[in-house]
């Protein structure tokens, strides 16, 4: 693995340790630059705002605090996942049409992610074998069997599962029942991040890794961004840090709730577990403390949630957290009990107050993008083309809603408020609730 890789804040990440693409190299912003767009953050987002812009012609130049794929987008457990956490018609209800949009958005961002993928010919292991939303008790299964109802009268061919299904296409009698819908898909998304950035520099964006924008202000009618060694002078700029957000735009952090979603994966599985996850689908199911897994594109099986709200952005590989994963692991999977846990590795969520991705565009041409609540592999690259031809000048008629940065309540407290939500969701999914 190349030196630039090897910086990267977690060393036992599976997607560090079995990435394939070219990990993506550039200098740091030394020196003035000026361009039309500037983008900080380099997840998902804004790597597609980048990639986006740049095919449209824009002047753009992206700056990123660490390595491309530093964050979320190189650490998530590569589920391409549609959908947000609403339906049409309450999204609707809240946003009008741009309600509409956010709703298509989610839909379609499956689809949106493969065509993507295809044609610019990224090497990032994309698979669709579909998804699986599994009931771990009978009030959970009567709502996935609502929701199966409701992707059919969609038009998506979902499935419903029976108790029965679910160990032939899982391996497991823990669950109940559940839902299969083809649109999900897997990646293995620090592959996907490298890939992004060398089509965004291939369209003609500048991509600076390990420069973090210092601070951010109107100069002389264009927004001035500082990094340690640069300038970077702008007409408009997209901040897309998500869970990583910090002052660089006031009351943006506080807006947000940085959850760690910690993961673990085993080492390679052999012939005699041969019958879990034989289809290879992503799995997700209704506990209330997120739990989703998959096998990796290596044959490992890999598992991830919220054992806790820890908010740190450097967590230790021991920490009481992975255990948790371990636990449930087994509990799910007894046969995996002998097989090591080769990785733990975990990376920062960004959760706002309603569930929901967060548009601002504020003065001047400010624009953020944040708040993919666990589910922004499919959806960040979907909003971050959007974006891109929004700022290029070229916006497509779908829109989304433009909401004014909210605090959260109490987020000076948020360790010991998330702890106790914690608590009580893991109470209401040992009763059922």
């Amino acid at each position: 693995m190349a030196d630039a890789a090897a910086t990267l804040a977690q060393p036992d990440s599976l997607w560090l340790a079995t990435a394939s693409a070219e990990p993506f190299e550039a200098p740091p912003l030394a020196g003035e630059r000026s361009v039309e767009i500037a983008i900080v953050g380099g997840g998902f987002t804004g790597l597609s705002a980048a990639l986006h812009a740049a095919e449209i012609g824009a002047s753009v130049a992206l700056l990123e605090a660490g390595p491309i794929g530093y964050g979320a987008s190189g650490r998530n457990g590569g589920q391409v996942n549609p959908g947000v956490k609403l339906d049409e018609a309450a999204l609707t209800a809240r946003f009008g049409d741009a309600g509409r949009g956010l709703y298509r958005f989610g839909q379609e961002a499956p689809d949106f992610l493969a065509e993507l993928v295809e044609r610019q010919g990224l090497s990032c292991r994309f698979a669709r074998p579909g998804l699986l939303r599994l009931a771990h008790h009978p009030a959970a299964l009567a709502t996935v069997r609502q929701a199966a109802a409701g992707l059919r009268k969609a038009g998506i061919a979902a499935l419903d599962l029976d108790a029965a299904d679910v160990e032939r296409s899982v391996g497991t009698t823990r669950y109940l029942g559940g839902l299969h819908d083809p649109r999900g898909a897997s990646v293995q998304p620090l592959d996907l991040a490298w890939e992004l950035a060398r089509v965004a520099r291939r369209a003609g964006a500048e991509l600076f890794p390990s420069s973090p924008a210092l601070s951010l202000r109107r100069e002389a009618g264009r927004w001035r961004i500082a990094t340690p060694e640069g300038v970077l002078l702008a007409r408009k700029v997209l901040v897309a840090t998500n869970a990583y957000s910090d002052t660089l735009v006031p009351g943006l952090a506080r807006s947000l709730l940085p959850v760690n979603s910690f993961q673990i994966a085993t080492a390679p599985l052999g012939p005699e577990h041969a019958g879990i996850l034989p289809g290879g689908e992503t799995v997700y199911d209704s506990r209330r403390l997120v739990l989703y897994f998959r096998r990796s594109p290596d044959g490992r099986l890999m598992l991830g949630g919220r054992a806790s709200f820890l908010s740190s952005r450097e967590t230790a590989r021991d920490i009481a957290d992975y255990s948790v994963l371990e636990e449930v692991l087994h509990g799910i999977f007894p046969a995996l009990r002998g097989v090591p846990i080769a990785y733990r590795w975990t990376g920062l969520v960004g959760i706002t107050f309603d569930y929901l991705p967060h548009y601002h565009a504020l003065d001047d041409e400010l624009h953020v993008m944040v708040g993919y609540n666990g589910r922004g592999v499919a959806l960040a690259n979907r909003c971050g083309a959007w974006l891109g031809r929004k700022l290029a000048g070229q916006p497509e008629a779908t829109g989304l809603p433009n909401t004014p940065i909210k605090p959260f309540p109490f987020h000076f407290a948020r360790s010991a408020v998330l702890d106790l939500g914690m608590r009580w969701n893991r109470l209401l999914d040992r009763f059922g609730r």
